[in-house]
């Protein structure tokens, strides 16, 4: 979807209406499934005309892009309060917050819909699993990626091995559980997604500091 630049006088009021356009979007892919929902039915659920809806998304396929990144990815101020804070602490510290809350975002009940709709129609849309799987993971290990490349602890390592060790810590954070989670049983306690996300910064720590 488009982001509109914060110097652009109408910005506010873009954003508020983006907000509203994939909030609608979101409700009408659970409720009616991707195949389901229409883009004139989001756009009244939304409150906007067609022409505005138009003007944000191309299309289904950049609604649903747009809501798989807002799941993963919500705009939640304390959250960010305290990622400041962590940003503060070592690397370790922060890989184990970063762990819990990736975990904590993966296997969400609204993460969790979602996915069941991907798996529902991937057959007619196989799309679909491309996007879930770039919005939910692939962003994540973007994120991480970045953030190592700026990290002194990792100033020896090349961009191929600091890809790898940021793929291998997301690859330990998921476990048999988030399969239980999507047929409606328990998941992980928090201690136990405490407990693994440790485990997988230990383990990225001992990669980036192993002699090659």
């Amino acid at each position: 979807m488009k982001d509109w630049s914060a110097d652009n006088p109408k910005a506010k009021l873009m954003a508020r209406k983006r907000a509203a356009i994939v909030k609608a979007a979101k409700d009408a892919f659970l409720r009616d499934g991707f195949a389901g929902a229409s883009m004139e039915g989001i756009a009244q659920e939304a409150g906007v005309s067609i022409m505005t809806l138009y003007r944000h998304a191309e299309g289904k396929d950049d609604l649903f892009a747009a809501v798989i990144e807002t799941a993963c990815h919500p705009e939640d101020q304390e959250e960010r309060v305290r990622l400041d804070d962590v940003l503060q602490q070592s690397l370790r510290d922060i890989l184990r917050f970063v762990g819990v809350m990736f975990q904590e975002r993966l296997n969400g009940s609204e993460t969790t819909s979602l996915l069941r709709v991907v798996m529902t129609e991937m057959r007619r849309f196989p799309q679909l699993g491309d996007m879930a799987y770039r919005g939910l993971i692939g962003s994540h290990e973007q994120a991480l990626l970045g953030f190592l490349a700026d990290r002194p602890e990792t100033a020896a390592l090349s961009p191929a091995r600091r890809q790898q060790i940021s793929s291998e810590f997301f690859n330990r954070l998921i476990g048999l559980d988030g399969y239980r989670v999507l047929l409606g049983l328990p998941g992980a306690s928090e201690i136990q997604m405490q407990q693994r996300a440790a485990l997988a910064a230990d383990e990225m720590i001992w990669a980036i500091t192993a002699p090659a």
